[in-house]
C-alpha cells in the first residue's frame, strides 16, 4: 500500500505530465495519461486539488468545457473519506458548471454544501441568499454565491458611493445580516442578500487594501516588485490611465522628489515585460496589454496608425538608432518613409526625407540620396527658403542647411541668404556657419546690406548685433564677416537701433502680430540688457544734441513695454538730467488717436460692416458647418471658428481705437511750423526730387497718398520743422537730407473730404 508521501509525489509527476501536456496542446495525450491516473483512485483521492487545477487548465486552454467536463466526470469514483471535504465540493461546483442542467450534479453539489458548513454559518447564510437551490439557472447562482463568501469576517469590502473602504466585523447568521464598519460608516449593517449590490469585496492584496493597511506592503513592492505595484493601481482605478492620474495614486508611496527617477528605471521595466504601452505624449498613457508585444511591435503599430505628427516622431526616433536593437523597426517603415517624400505638402516630404537621410546613414543608400535630392530640387530657390521657415523642428533646420551644397549644388549661395535675411534664429545661424565656411564674401555682402538697410532684414540685424555684443563682452571667438561691426562706433550702433525701433510699427500687418512682438522684444533686450549697457555706451558718445533727439526718440515710441521704456529713459537722465526740460515733447495726447473726420467715417463704416454684415454672415457660417457632423474632422467649422475669431479681436480693436479718438480741426495749425493738419512740399536734397505730404493720422492715408502719419518715422522727423529749413533725418532706410520748401494747410484742399 502507498504512503501518503508516495501517493503526493505520485499525483504531482503525473500533474507535471499533464501540464506538459497542455504547453504542447496535445489534448488526446492528455486524456490518456487522466485516464492512466484515474486507474489509481487512491492517487487521485488524496491529491484532488491538484487534479482540479489541471482540469481547469485544460477548460481555459481549448476555452471549452467539453473535454474538462468529461474527464470530470470520472473522478467522483474516486473520493474517498480522506478527500479534503473543501476538494469535493469545489469537484461537485465545477460539474455544476459543466452540466448545469444535471439535476443530480446540482444536488450533490447541495448536499456537500450542507455537509460541510453547519446551519449557523456564515456559508449558509450566504448559501440561502443565493438562492441556488430553487435558481433557474444554477450557473449564475453559483457565481454570486462565489462573490457572496467573500463577505466572511475579516474581509475587506469597498463603498463606490462614498462610505469608503472598511472591514467585514461579522455575520449574524440568525438576523441575515453583515456588520461591516467603513471609513465613513461605522458598524454598519447590511442584509446578506443585498450585501453584494451595496459593497465590493477587494482582494486582500489590492491597491487599495495594501494603502488602507498602513502602506508597508505597497512600499515593499515599490522597491521589490513596482511592476507589480502599477499592476495593482491600474486594476483599481482604471486601464489605461493617464500617467498623471498614475503619479497621482502613486505620490505617498513614492516620494514626490523622487517621483522622475524612480518612474524612469520603472518605465524602462515595464516596457521590458511587453505587457505594457506607455505613450510618449499628452496625456502619456500607461496600459497594461492581454498579450505580450516588444517594445519594437509596439513602435511599427504606433507608426502605421498615427497620424504624420506622432509617425514623424517615431521616424526619428527609430532613425538615431537605426545601427542597434532598431534596425529591424527601420526596415518596416523606410517604405512608408519613401511614399512620404512625394505627398504635396512640402514641409511633410521635406521632414519624411531628412528621416531617412538619417536613418540611411547621411544618404548612404544611393536611393535614399536621390530620393532627399528629389525632394529639394522640386522646390525655387525661394520656394525652398520660404518652405524652412515653417519647419518646426530646430534639429531639421541645421540638417538641412548643412546638406545644402548636395542638394542644392547650382543656387545653395542664393537659398542660404535668404534664410540668413529670413525671421528663423536657428536656420539663420547654420546659414552663416555654411557661408563663412564656404562663401566668406557672400556672408560679408549680407552682413553690409542689413547694416546699410535695417528694415530689410530687422531679424538678421538684431542676430548680428547680439553676435557682435556677445563678442565684445568676451563671449567667443568672433565671425570674421562681422568685422563691419567692429569699425562702428557705440553711438552710431545705437543709432542703427533706434532706426529701426522707429521703423518696426510699418511692418506689424505684414509680418503679423505675433512676430512683430517677437522682434520688438529682441530690439528691447538689446537696449535694455546688463543696466542698459548698450544704451548707455552709445548714449556716452553722442553729442548734448543728439542725446535730446534719443531722448524724444524713446518717449514717443510706443511699442516698447513700459517697465522697458522707463529704464531706458532713466538710464538717460542718469546721462543729462535736464533732457526734460531740452525735448521737444509732441502736442499730442499719448492715450489719444488723432484722424481726420474722413478717416474716422471710413473706420466707422469699417467697424460697422463687421459688427453687422462679416459677423453675422460667420455665425451663419458656423452654424451651417455644425450641421455636418462630426466637428472634430470638419474643415469648414474649423475655418468658421478661426474667421469668428479673427474679425472678433479685430472688431475688439477697432472699438478700442474708436473709444479713443480725437479729430484734428484747422485750429490744430501752428503758425510757421510743421504740426496737425499741414501740408508742406519737401525736396529730397540727395535726389532732389520734391514731394508734397500732409500731416495726418494712421486711418487717413500712407505716404503714398501724400499722406505722412504723425506716429511715423517721417511724420516725427518733419513734426515741428520751419519753412526754408534745411535738416538731416536718420531714416530706417539710412540717412537723408530733407528741405522744407513750402508749408500750407490740409484743410484749404476743397477735395480732402473726399
Amino acid at each position: 500500500m502507498q504512503g501518503p508521501i508516495e501517493t503526493a509525489d505520485g499525483a504531482e509527476k503525473a500533474a507535471d505530465r499533464l501540464r506538459g501536456l497542455l504547453v504542447e496542446r496535445n489534448f488526446n495525450r492528455f486524456e490518456d495519461v487522466w485516464l492512466e491516473a484515474v486507474e489509481d483512485p487512491q492517487l487521485v483521492s488524496a491529491q484532488l486539488a491538484v487534479f482540479l487545477d489541471v482540469n481547469e487548465a485544460l477548460a481555459a486552454a481549448e476555452k471549452s468545457t467539453g473535454r474538462s467536463g468529461a474527464l470530470l466526470e470520472l473522478l467522483p469514483s474516486c473520493v474517498s473519506e480522506s478527500t479534503p471535504p473543501e476538494d469535493v465540493l469545489r469537484l461537485h461546483k465545477l460539474l455544476v458548471y459543466c452540466f448545469p442542467a444535471n439535476k443530480e450534479y446540482r444536488a450533490a453539489f447541495s448536499e456537500c454544501f450542507e455537509k460541510t458548513y453547519p446551519l449557523a454559518s456564515a456559508e449558509r447564510v450566504f448559501y440561502e441568499a443565493s438562492g441556488f437551490s430553487t435558481a433557474r439557472d444554477p450557473k449564475a447562482a453559483l457565481t454570486r454565491l462565489e462573490r457572496l463568501l467573500k463577505f466572511r469576517q475579516g474581509a475587506h469590502v469597498f463603498h463606490e458611493s462614498g462610505w469608503g473602504l472598511g472591514k467585514v466585523l461579522a455575520v449574524d447568521p440568525f438576523l441575515r445580516q453583515v456588520r461591516v464598519d467603513l471609513e465613513h460608516k461605522k458598524d454598519h449593517r447590511i442584509a446578506a442578500n443585498v450585501v453584494d449590490t451595496i459593497l465590493e469585496p477587494l482582494p486582500e492584496d489590492s491597491f487599495r487594501v495594501l494603502k488602507f493597511e498602513g502602506g508597508e506592503g505597497l512600499r515593499r513592492l515599490r522597491d521589490e516588485d513596482p511592476v507589480r505595484l502599477v499592476t495593482l493601481m491600474l486594476e483599481t482605478f482604471g486601464n489605461p490611465s493617464p500617467l498623471k492620474e498614475v503619479k497621482r495614486h502613486l505620490v505617498g508611496v513614492v516620494e514626490p522628489s523622487g517621483w522622475t527617477k524612480w518612474w524612469n528605471r520603472v518605465k524602462a521595466q515595464l516596457r521590458d515585460t511587453g505587457l505594457f504601452r506607455i505613450g510618449d505624449r499628452p496625456p502619456y498613457h500607461v496600459e497594461k496589454l492581454d498579450e505580450a508585444v516588444s517594445y519594437e511591435e509596439e513602435l511599427v503599430r504606433d507608426f502605421f496608425r498615427s497620424d504624420w505628427t506622432r509617425a514623424r516622431q517615431i521616424g526619428r526616433l527609430v532613425a538615431r538608432r537605426t545601427g542597434g536593437q532598431l534596425s529591424g523597426v527601420w526596415e518596416k517603415i523606410r517604405d512608408r518613409l519613401l511614399e512620404m517624400t512625394k505627398v504635396e505638402d512640402r514641409i511633410t516630404a521635406i521632414e519624411a526625407a531628412l528621416i531617412l537621410e538619417r536613418g540611411d546613414g547621411a544618404g548612404t543608400k544611393e536611393v535614399t540620396k536621390d530620393v532627399v535630392k528629389g525632394v529639394f530640387e522640386k522646390l525655387s530657390s525661394k520656394e525652398l527658403a520660404a518652405t524652412l521657415q515653417r519647419l518646426p523642428s530646430v534639429d531639421d533646420h541645421r540638417r538641412v542647411v548643412e546638406n545644402l551644397q548636395n542638394t542644392r549644388s547650382d543656387d545653395w549661395r542664393e537659398v542660404a541668404s535668404l534664410l540668413f535675411k529670413g525671421n528663423k534664429n536657428t536656420l539663420r545661424e547654420a546659414a552663416m556657419d555654411l557661408l563663412e565656411k564656404s562663401a566668406p564674401e557672400v556672408l560679408r555682402s549680407l552682413v553690409d546690406d542689413v547694416i546699410r538697410s535695417p528694415k530689410s532684414a530687422p531679424d538678421a540685424l538684431c542676430s548680428i548685433l547680439q553676435s557682435h555684443l556677445y563678442w565684445t563682452s568676451g563671449g567667443g571667438g568672433a565671425r570674421d564677416s562681422l568685422e563691419v561691426m567692429r569699425t562702428k562706433g557705440a553711438r552710431d550702433l545705437l543709432v542703427l537701433v533706434l532706426d529701426l525701433l522707429d521703423h518696426l510699427p510699418h511692418l506689424s500687418e505684414r509680418r503679423g502680430r505675433t512676430s512683430f512682438k517677437e522682434i520688438i522684444g529682441r530690439v528691447e533686450k538689446i537696449l535694455a540688457d546688463q543696466d542698459c549697457q548698450f544704451l548707455r555706451n552709445g548714449a556716452e558718445a553722442a553729442e548734448p544734441e543728439e542725446l535730446a533727439d534719443i531722448y524724444s526718440r524713446l518717449v514717443r515710441n510706443d511699442s516698447l513695454a513700459p517697465h522697458t521704456k522707463g529704464a531706458m529713459l532713466q538710464c538717460l537722465l542718469d546721462l543729462q538730467p535736464d533732457l526734460v526740460q531740452q525735448t521737444d515733447i509732441p502736442p499730442w495726447e499719448e492715450d489719444s488717436l488723432y484722424v481726420t473726420e474722413a478717416g474716422l467715417e471710413r473706420k466707422k463704416e469699417e467697424f460697422r460692416e463687421i459688427m453687422e454684415v462679416k459677423l453675422p454672415k460667420v455665425f451663419k457660417d458656423i452654424g451651417r458647418a455644425a450641421d455636418f457632423g462630426d466637428l472634430s474632422e470638419n474643415a469648414e467649422y474649423t475655418a468658421a471658428l478661426e474667421e469668428r475669431d479673427r474679425l472678433t479681436k479685430r472688431a475688439t480693436q477697432m472699438k478700442t481705437d474708436l473709444d479713443r479718438v480725437k479729430v484734428i480741426t484747422p485750429d490744430m495749425l501752428k503758425d510757421g511750423v510743421v504740426a496737425f493738419g499741414s501740408r508742406f512740399r519737401v525736396r529730397n536734397l540727395r535726389t532732389e526730387e520734391e514731394i508734397v505730404y500732409s500731416m495726418l493720422g494712421p486711418w487717413d492715408g500712407s505716404p503714398e497718398d501724400g499722406v505722412i502719419s504723425y506716429l511715423s518715422p517721417l511724420g516725427q522727423v518733419f513734426h515741428g520743422r520751419r519753412a526754408g529749413e534745411e535738416f538731416e533725418a536718420q531714416l530706417p532706410g539710412g540717412s537723408e537730407t530733407f528741405k522744407l520748401l513750402e508749408l500750407g494747410s490740409f484743410f484749404d484742399d476743397e477735395s480732402h473730404e473726399a
